[in-house]
């Protein structure tokens, strides 16, 4: 499906000026009030990071505030963006809010770059456009950088990037990247299975070999300027100790569990959480391996997204934003695949109110949203019915029923032209 690209001058003044529009949206949301214990923790991180370097930061947050449970790639970013913040004499004043704002939206920028570039190579340059537009305009997207000022944008960006490499069979890249990625957000592990899967089915075992120990090695170089003597102990307390600080079955998420009630103890409910996880990445996988060379990297794309959306919903402590980066990989399926387009539409708008929603609840007087509410039981079921039809579409793949043609969407009579002409070059060697 590749045809011949090149990046003229034209299509990179307007691709530019496409992104700065939305980065000046986003700079006039920044004075908007996020999550306020959130963005506290964060200028506290920041000012801490930039005034002791990383090597001490865990200690020096745990002697003060007895807790910090983000991995230890994003220290780096902390030191960075907190000492501008110093640079420019904005820490301990509301300014450093704008600094910590910042980083995400040059993340989630740069994510839109990425998903130019994949359909760019693919369609043409409207479709590239359109795709890149749609992602960068969201609303749920913009609402999570520029107004919550959460980060779950730098996660997404490397495990798309990750998920290219991989695609274009850059094993030990892409293992690189994914590796920051998980050291940036846990929740990253989604897609371990399915990078792997791609490094072995492209690459052979050697590559994946090689790749293991690339990502190894890039989390070695990570981690040990914080700890010396045990950092695997030392990461799996970071990982470990915040996923057990939330022994609930939906922690603001609108999911399946959020049917029967948010903040609610999820005892041994989290064990058939990760059985029916482990349960739909079993199955994607399985489809994949079969259908891979009929339905190529488009299956593999709509596999990263079932993976995605599946661990937002089956299970147990997810969080509101867990369907971030869902919203990404759909954004690179939306010109190529019909079926995709509503289904973005839709998680789009309720990932939007899952958000916003919540973001009220926590900034108000009473932070938890009351069971039975009716906009949680409205939303999470629209997601749960979204998810049954993501399923069934999977169903019909194994089956032999693809639907995973080409259907580029009509901007011009080119694209659909190119893609025909194109349409079977993506199948693996």
């Amino acid at each position: 499906m590749k045809i011949n690209f090149s990046f003229e001058k034209r299509e990179a003044i307007i691709l530019a000026g496409l992104l700065s529009l939305s980065f000046l949206i986003r700079l006039l949301l920044f004075p908007t009030q996020g999550y306020a214990n959130d963005m506290n923790t964060f200028a506290y991180w920041f000012n801490t990071a930039a005034e002791h370097g990383p090597r001490v930061f865990y200690d020096v947050v745990f002697e003060a505030v007895g807790w910090v449970d983000y991995p230890p790639f994003n220290v780096y970013f902390f030191w960075g963006f907190g000492s501008l913040a110093r640079m420019l004499s904005l820490s301990g004043t509301p300014a450093i809010f704008y600094i910590i704002k910042l980083l995400p939206n040059l993340f989630d920028t740069a994510t839109a770059f990425l998903i130019f570039m994949f359909v760019r190579k693919r369609l043409d340059f409207k479709a590239a456009m359109l795709a890149t537009a749609l992602y960068v305009f969201n609303p749920a997207v913009v609402f999570n950088a520029a107004v919550w000022g959460q980060f779950d944008a730098i996660y997404t960006f490397f495990l798309v990037l990750s998920l290219m490499l991989a695609l274009a069979s850059k094993p030990e890249l892409s293992a690189v990247t994914f590796t920051l990625g998980i050291l940036t957000k846990p929740q990253s592990v989604a897609l371990l299975p399915l990078i792997a899967f791609l490094i072995f089915k492209k690459n052979g075992w050697r590559r994946l070999l090689t790749s293991i120990l690339a990502g190894a090695a890039t989390l070695f170089v990570v981690i040990i300027p914080f700890e010396w003597s045990n950092p695997i102990t030392f990461l799996s307390n970071i990982y470990f100790g915040a996923y057990g600080g939330y022994e609930y079955t939906s922690v603001n998420a609108f999911n399946t569990w959020a049917l029967g009630g948010l903040w609610v103890p999820d005892g041994n409910l989290f064990i058939l959480g990760w059985i029916l996880f482990g349960a739909l990445t079993a199955f994607t996988l399985y489809v994949l391996n079969k259908r891979l060379n009929v339905s190529g990297e488009l299956l593999v794309l709509f596999s990263a997204f079932m993976l995605l959306f599946g661990f937002f919903m089956l299970p147990t402590r997810i969080h509101e934003r867990y369907l971030f980066p869902a919203l990404s990989i759909l954004a690179l399926t939306f010109p190529f695949l019909k079926k995709t387009r509503p289904i973005y539409a839709v998680l789009s708008f309720t990932f939007f109110v899952n958000q916003a929603y919540v973001l009220s609840f926590l900034n108000s007087a009473n932070q938890f949203i009351p069971a039975g509410d009716p906009i949680v039981l409205a939303v999470s079921s629209i997601n749960l019915i979204v998810f049954l039809y993501v399923l069934v579409l999977i169903w019909d793949e194994l089956k032999g029923r693809s639907w995973f043609k080409i259907s580029p969407i009509k901007i011009s009579g080119s694209v659909k032209e190119e893609a025909k002409e194109n349409e079977h070059q993506d199948r693996p060697q």
